[in-house]
């Protein structure tokens, strides 16, 4: 009878330690899951991975700052920033030299000195050719041209 118990003890313990299933081992850090992903780094680029261990962007960015609570997360990438999605679509290329933060659905960008508007989407809805640009409340831009002036501009989002 003491055989069966601590046979069955052992198959019950071997039962319980094989339920435990290793979904995720090739990264070199996996940093803290927030909101169902987590940031991994592998060699020298990051990429996101979700709570299955499911790699949802590959690791090919330099950087990629958490996500918020809109579900987009800027992304470095050879000293240009980008947008991505928690599902791991491209919102904008890596194309900017820098894109703010967004306000009232709304972020300024810059590329090769000049400013411009995209919307949540990545759509430009403002043309890059400003010196400089700020979200104002209600929507409206102001942009100073290269010449001083200033325009008041309301985007058709």
């Amino acid at each position: 009878m003491k055989t069966i118990i601590l046979l069955f003890s052992i198959l019950s313990f071997g039962t319980l330690m094989a339920q435990s299933v290793e979904i995720s081992g090739k990264y070199d850090k996996i940093g803290k899951f927030e909101k169902g992903v987590a940031i991994v780094r592998q060699k020298d680029k990051v990429g996101v991975i979700n709570s299955e261990g499911k790699e949802i962007i590959k690791p090919e960015y330099d950087k990629i700052t958490a996500f918020g609570n809109d579900g987009i997360a800027y992304s470095h990438k050879k000293n240009l920033v980008g947008l991505i999605n928690r599902e791991g679509r491209v919102i904008a290329d890596n194309q900017y030299d820098y894109i703010g933060h967004f306000k009232g659905g709304n972020a300024i960008v810059k590329k090769n000195g000049l400013s411009g508007v995209i919307n949540k989407e990545g759509k430009i809805i403002v043309d890059m050719k400003y010196d400089k640009l700020s979200c104002e409340e209600g929507g409206v831009i102001r942009a100073t041209n290269a010449d001083g002036t200033m325009t008041l501009i309301k985007p058709n989002n």
